[in-house]
């Protein structure tokens, strides 16, 4: 026995040379093809068309599968994803056995690529780095995402979840891509336009579904980020919250604040149904936040608000045909200027639906007096009711050529009383008529003084006429003061 030591001394010494010669190649040159071909068997059997460059033995973590390619299904022409590489957890009990034997799938530190258009995988990619990911096959038709963690664009997100039928799942459905590759691109465009001044922005999902029916996917979704600029303007803290149940997209919350104040929303999406609703209270800098997100909102361009103003609506759409869009909410403002004239404070009820638009229990004062009004327009009529006590003369940097030369003949020590109805076909100075009654008070005409206590109004074809109109001293002209403004002329019949 003793004359055998050496001799099983030298075999094992032999055995773990060769062994280890062997651990060697497999980990720096990899294994062979066959054993390339039984891992792609062994998704193909879980419903995934993969291909990989090499694959090694790692001695502290196992098989590792490298330069790994996923395709669709349906198509190997697409390629779905690019993985540098990602140990397999074998049961190699079955494996001996020729049964599945994949266990479970580790990604450590990964680099995941994803091609826009998996029929050009050498073009535009979204790129997730640092990806850890710990995945489980319970049964051959379905996957157990334990826990995942990676960078989207400087994103860290995390998700875990279930999906079943993996082999049902199509990049594209009857020739259509689930998702157009110009809306990625869009939506990587402005993600890409935005700077993180804190930590990371934070995102966490928990999904489960069944892949033979994508559109039924359940999941739950929520944002945390401090500090987000984009261009000169600050998102100080921004969290949502979203799920989707039955093909309901839901948001169930949105908090996002700034310098100023804070907006908090709402919606839900139904794609089957084609509709949606979004609800909104705000009081952040919304011309700053639009400036930022360069969406020109031509109605917010001429204003400057000193205090943020408060605005709340709801929001419907249906997007069947015909599309539909009904909008309903209020607004109020403290001191804002629109152009060069500074309100005090403003306020009204406003509407939109389908073309047609309403402005209720609007309400500025200035400080030369207040005007309160109702506005209405719809397909073939324009209907507006106006008081107001605002020295008309304060209002001139408002108007224009041959209409401010004209509004710049008169000025009123004492503001008038203006009552005015409007309508017409629609609000454009050739289709409308006003009809209503002033209180003039003492007012000055071209240096002359004119005493009319009362009057009435009347505007139609360009032609605003003023009557009676009295010129002082005693004994002057009285008569109407028409206001051409087609010609540009204003004188006293």
């Amino acid at each position: 026995m003793r004359r055998l030591r050496p001799v099983l001394f030298i075999l094992a010494f032999l055995l773990l040379i060769f062994l280890t010669g062997v651990g060697r190649y497999v980990y720096i040159k990899g294994f062979t093809s066959k054993w390339r071909q039984y891992v792609t068997r062994e998704f193909r059997m879980r419903g995934f068309e993969i291909s990989l460059q090499r694959l090694t033995l790692d001695p502290f973590r196992g098989l590792v599968a490298k330069e790994v390619q996923i395709y669709d299904a349906s198509d190997r022409r697409r390629i779905v994803a690019v993985i540098d590489q990602m140990t397999l957890q074998v049961n190699y009990a079955n494996l001996a056995r020729g049964k599945m034997f994949l266990d479970s799938l580790d990604l450590q530190s990964a680099k995941l690529s994803l091609p826009l258009d998996p029929e050009h995988p050498r073009g535009q990619k979204l790129k997730i780095t640092k990806l850890n990911a710990r995945l489980f096959f319970p049964q051959p038709e379905s996957i157990y995402v334990a826990s995942a963690d990676a960078r989207i664009f400087d994103v860290q997100v995390f998700a875990a979840g279930r999906l079943i039928n993996p082999q049902a799942f199509h990049s594209q459905t009857g020739g259509r891509a689930l998702m157009a590759s110009g809306w990625i691109q869009q939506i990587m465009k402005e993600i890409e336009s935005v700077k993180f001044e804190s930590e990371p922005p934070v995102v966490d999902i928990k999904f489960s579904g069944d892949l033979a029916h994508p559109e039924k996917i359940s999941f739950d979704a929520a944002l945390w980020g401090e500090r987000i600029r984009r261009r000169h303007h600050v998102i100080k803290t921004l969290y949502a919250s979203v799920s989707c149940r039955d093909g309901i997209i839901d948001l169930r919350q949105l908090t996002a604040t700034d310098a100023f104040g804070e907006l908090i929303a709402t919606g839900a999406w139904q794609p089957e149904a084609q509709t949606a609703q979004l609800q909104a209270h705000s009081t952040v800098d919304v011309p700053g936040l639009a400036r930022a997100l360069e969406a020109s909102i031509p109605p917010l361009e001429d204003f400057i608000f000193y205090t943020q103003p408060t605005v709340n609506f709801r929001a419907e759409w249906s997007f069947a045909d015909p599309p539909s869009t009904q909008i309903v909410g209020d607004l109020a403002s403290q001191k804002f200027a629109y152009k060069s004239v500074v309100f005090e404070r403003g306020s009204a009820d406003f509407s939109w639906i389908n073309g047609s638009w309403s402005v209720r229990d609007l309400h500025l004062a200035h400080r030369t007096g207040e005007a309160r009004g109702d506005v209405m327009q719809v397909p073939g009529e324009f209907r507006a009711r106006i008081e107001s006590t605002i020295n008309p003369k304060d209002l001139q940097p408002l108007l224009t050529g041959a209409t401010a030369e004209m509004m710049a003949s008169l000025s009123f020590p004492k503001s008038p009383k203006l009552t005015l109805d409007a309508r017409g076909t629609e609000p454009t100075p050739k289709s409308i008529v006003i009809d209503g009654s002033v209180t003039l008070g003492p007012a000055i005409f071209r240096g002359v003084i004119s005493d009319s206590p009362s009057a009435t109004v009347h505007y139609e074809n360009r032609l605003l006429s003023v009557a009676p109109f009295c010129l002082h001293p005693a004994g002057g002209k009285e008569g109407n003061l028409l206001f051409d403004f087609q010609s540009g002329s204003v004188r006293l019949n």
